[in-house]
C-alpha cells in the first residue's frame, strides 16, 4: 500500500488516505451543523445533573473489543437479545456505555512493541467485529424501549495510527497540527535514531532528545514529567524517511501515549484540526447516532506545557489544557442534547474545574480506590477523610459517577491527593502505598503490582485479599466469599449521591488470564494484557473463545449472567436487591450532611438528607459499612435538623429498629458488611403499619 513511484508518494494511495481519515470526514459532518439553527437548539453553559439523575441513575459499562459475539454474528446483533436486554433492566440499569467500538489501530497491521487492546481508534467506523450503524441503531431503539439509554466514548486524545497519522506524516498541509508531531530539518537527521525493521517509528534516545533541544527542535521536558502524579508516560518517537507528494523525504517526531502507536493530538494548534476531528465524533455519536452521553478522558493533554527553570508548580494550573478541553467538548455536546461523563483519575481540584460549566459527571476515583484500600487494609481513615475533602471543597457529590473499580488496575499512587502547594500529600499517599503493598503481598500481591499499579480485576482483587491464589480451583464457598467481597464494595459504592455504575467484569466476575497467555513485550504490559481477558457478557458466546481483537476468553467467578441475577445470593442478585432499594431512597439526588467519628478504624458512617419524593418517606438515610475483620458496634447521634419528633432507625436488610438512648443510636455490624438505615418517625412507621 505504501509503495512509492517516481521518487514521490502515490497519489492514488494519498487519495485512498483521505477517504480514510477522521478529519476528511469530520468536514462532512460539521456541514450539517454549521450555519443551521441545530447549533442554537440546546442550552449548553450549564450541565444538566438532575434531568440525568432521573432518566439513569444506574449504568452498565463495557469493552466492546473484549466482548465475545456469536459465532455467526456481531457485537451489536447480539446486544439486542431480549432475554439479554430483560435481564440487564431486572439488575436496575437505565443506562448502557459502551467502549471501543470503532476501528483500531490494529487492522493497519502497523508492529508495535506494546499490545493494544482496541482503544486506539482510527476511524468513526465500527469495528467489523461490533457491527454496522443500522445493527447499532437497531440494539439502541431496542433499549430505548425498555426505558434504557445508550453512551459512547468520544474519540480518545491519543488516538491510533491510521489514515489521519500516515496522512500527517505525508507531510500534507491540511493535515499539519493534527499531531503532537514536528518535522525534523534533513541536516539534524544524523542525531534521530537509525530504523532498521519496518516499525514506522522508534522511541528517541536520551542522546538525540538532548541534540534535538538544543536545536530548539524539541521543548524541555514537559512539566507532567516533573509532577508526583504516575500518568502514563508521553515519549518522542522519530518515524524514518516518508516521501510526500512533492517527492520530498521528511522525517518527524511526535508525541506518543505509552507507546508509539497512540500518538497524540495537538488540541491547542492554530490549525484546530485536532478540534476538528473530536467534533466530528461528538456530532456522529450525539447528533446522528442518538447515543445520549460520549465519555471523555483528557489525560494525555495533562501537564503538556514545557517546564523552563525556576518554573512555579506550587499551583494546578498545570492541568488547564486538559480541563479546558472538558469544558469545550462538554458544551458541545449539550448542544446537541446529550451528557458528558470524565473517565480521568486527575488531583480533585482539576476534577472541580473540570466540572465547572464543564464535563457534566466525573468518575469518582477517590472514593473507589479508597474503598479499595479499606477492604485491603481494613482501615477507613482515607476513605472518611477523602469524603471530607470533597466536602471542604465544595465538589457537588451529584457530580460523581461511582464505581467499585474505575480502572484495570488500582492506582495506589493516589492521584486525587496530589497537591504540589502541599509535600505531606505525597508523603502521606507514600505511607498508604507501603501499607496496601505490605498487606497484599502477605497473599502474593506483591507480584500483580507495578510501581503503585495493581493490576487485578475486581473480582482477582476479593480474591487476593481474602488469600484466595489460585483462581482457577475456588470452591463453592471461596466463591461466595468473592460475592459477598464485591457486594460489600458494590453496596458502598451503590449507596452515595449521583450515578451509580457497574461493569462487566464486575457482573462476571472476571478473572485474570493465565500469566503468559499472550505475548507481552514488558512486565507491565503483561500485567496489563493479563487483566483484558474477553468476556461473553450477553451468554451467546456459544464455543468462541477469542475477541474480535484476539484476546482470549478469562476465567468467571460467576456463572451465566441471567441466570445469577434472579438468585439471592449472588453478586448480580445482590446488586440488583441494593438498586432497587437505592431507587427506592432516590439517592441519587441525597445529599451527605453528616459523617459521624467511627470508634472502629475499619468503619465508615455517612447521613444522608433524602429527597422528599422517596417512596419510604424516609427523612435520611445513614450508611454503616465494616472493611474490617471483625464485627463493630458504633454509637451516634443524628443532627437535630434530621430528626422530627421520635425516630428511628430500620435496617433495610434486616428490618431491625434501633431506637435512640440518650439522644445516640446504637448499632452493630458484621465483619465486611454494609448497612443501610432509613431515619422514619415513630408516628410514620405507626401510620403505615395501620
Amino acid at each position: 500500500m505504501e509503495s512509492e513511484i517516481m521518487g514521490r508518494a502515490n497519489p492514488g494511495y494519498v487519495q485512498w488516505l483521505e477517504k480514510q481519515a477522521m478529519l476528511t470526514t469530520s468536514e462532512k459532518f460539521s456541514t450539517v451543523v454549521s450555519g443551521t439553527n441545530l447549533f442554537w437548539l440546546g442550552p449548553y453553559e450549564k450541565p444538566r445533573v438532575e434531568m440525568m439523575l432521573n432518566i439513569a441513575p444506574v449504568w452498565l459499562t463495557f469493552d466492546a473489543a473484549r466482548t465475545i459475539p456469536a459465532s455467526t454474528s456481531s457485537v451489536a446483533l447480539v446486544l439486542q437479545s431480549d432475554s439479554y436486554l430483560r435481564t440487564i433492566q431486572e439488575i436496575g440499569i437505565r443506562g448502557i456505555h459502551i467502549e471501543s467500538m470503532r476501528e483500531s489501530g490494529a487492522i493497519w497491521g502497523s508492529p508495535t512493541v506494546q499490545r493494544q487492546l482496541g482503544d486506539d481508534t482510527v476511524s468513526y467506523l465500527f469495528s467489523k467485529g461490533f457491527g454496522d450503524e443500522k445493527s447499532f441503531d437497531n440494539f439502541l431503539r431496542k433499549a430505548n424501549k425498555r426505558g434504557m439509554i445508550v453512551g459512547d466514548a468520544v474519540v480518545p486524545f491519543a488516538t491510533g495510527r491510521g489514515a489521519d497519522y500516515f496522512l500527517s506524516a505525508r507531510g500534507l498541509e491540511s493535515y499539519k497540527g493534527l499531531y503532537c508531531m514536528i518535522e525534523v530539518p534533513r541536516e539534524l537527521w544524523k542525531n534521530l535514531p537509525e530504523i532498521t525493521t519496518r516499525t514506522r517509528a522508534v522511541l528517541v534516545d536520551d542522546v538525540s532528545l538532548r541534540a534535538l533541544r538544543r536545536a530548539r527542535i524539541l521543548p524541555p521536558p514537559l512539566v507532567r514529567e516533573s509532577l508526583e502524579i504516575p500518568l502514563t508516560p508521553l515519549n518522542w518517537y522519530a518515524t524514518d524517511v516518508v516521501q510526500g507528494l512533492d517527492g520530498n523525504g521528511r522525517r518527524f517526531v511526535y508525541l506518543g501515549h505509552g507507546s508509539e502507536a497512540r500518538p497524540v493530538l495537538n488540541w491547542n494548534d492554530p490549525s484546530k484540526n485536532a478540534r476538528r476531528l473530536v467534533s466530528g465524533s461528538l456530532i456522529q455519536q450525539i447528533g446522528m447516532l442518538h447515543a445520549a452521553m460520549t465519555s471523555v478522558s483528557v489525560s494525555p493533554l495533562y501537564g503538556l506545557e514545557p517546564s523552563y527553570p525556576n518554573a512555579d508548580l506550587t499551583g494546578l494550573g498545570v492541568g488547564d489544557t486538559a480541563v479546558q478541553a472538558a469544558r469545550d467538548i462538554a458544551q458541545e455536546v449539550r448542544r446537541y442534547g446529550g451528557w458528558t461523563f470524565l473517565q480521568d483519575n486527575l488531583p480533585l481540584p482539576n476534577i472541580k474545574a473540570a466540572t465547572e460549566s464543564g464535563v457534566d459527571f466525573a468518575v469518582n476515583h477517590s472514593f473507589s480506590t479508597a474503598a479499595e484500600y479499606a477492604y485491603a487494609t481494613g482501615d477507613a481513615s482515607m476513605l472518611t477523610q477523602s469524603l471530607f475533602t470533597v466536602l471542604q471543597m465544595g465538589i457537588d457529590q451529584k457530580r460523581f459517577i461511582n464505581r467499585i473499580q474505575p480502572e484495570p488496575y488500582i492506582d495506589f499512587s493516589f492521584p486525587f491527593m496530589f497537591n504540589p502547594a502541599q509535600k505531606r500529600n505525597s508523603k502521606m499517599s507514600k505511607r498508604y502505598l507501603e501499607v496496601v503493598q505490605q498487606k497484599m503481598s502477605v497473599t502474593g500481591g506483591d507480584v500483580f503490582f507495578h510501581g503503585s499499579k495493581l493490576y487485578l480485576t475486581p473480582a482477582a482483587f476479593v480474591a487476593n485479599v481474602q488469600g484466595i491464589r489460585d483462581y482457577r480451583k475456588m470452591t463453592k464457598e471461596q466463591r461466595q466469599s468473592v460475592s459477598d467481597g464485591l457486594t460489600l464494595l458494590g453496596h458502598t459504592q451503590a449507596m452515595q449521591p449521583g450515578i451509580f455504575m457497574l461493569s462487566a467484569d464486575e457482573l462476571l466476575g472476571v478473572l485474570p488470564l493465565q500469566a503468559g497467555v499472550l505475548e507481552y513485550s514488558t512486565e507491565e504490559d503483561a500485567l496489563r494484557q493479563n487483566v483484558a481477558g474477553a468476556y461473553d457478557l450477553t451468554s451467546r458466546g456459544g464455543n468462541n473463545i477469542l475477541s474480535e481483537i484476539g484476546l482470549p476468553k478469562a476465567p468467571t467467578v460467576f456463572d451465566d449472567l441471567e441466570t445469577e441475577v434472579r438468585m439471592v445470593e449472588t453478586f448480580a442478585g445482590n446488586m440488583r436487591r441494593i438498586i432497587k432499594l437505592r431507587e427506592a431512597l432516590s439517592m441519587q439526588t441525597s445529599t451527605v450532611v453528616q459523617i459521624p467519628k467511627a470508634k472502629n478504624r475499619g468503619v465508615l458512617i455517612q447521613v444522608f438528607q433524602l429527597s422528599p419524593k422517596n417512596s419510604l418517606k424516609a427523612t435520611a438515610a445513614v450508611n454503616v459499612i465494616n472493611f474490617g475483620e471483625l464485627a463493630a458496634a458504633e454509637e451516634f447521634s443524628l443532627l437535630k435538623t434530621l430528626i422530627n419528633g421520635n425516630v428511628e432507625l430500620e435496617d433495610l436488610q434486616t428490618g431491625e429498629k434501633v431506637s435512640q438512648v440518650h439522644g445516640e443510636f446504637s448499632v452493630s455490624v458484621p465483619p465486611r458488611t454494609a448497612r443501610t438505615y432509613v431515619v422514619r418517625s415513630v408516628e410514620q412507621v405507626s401510620n403505615d403499619l395501620n
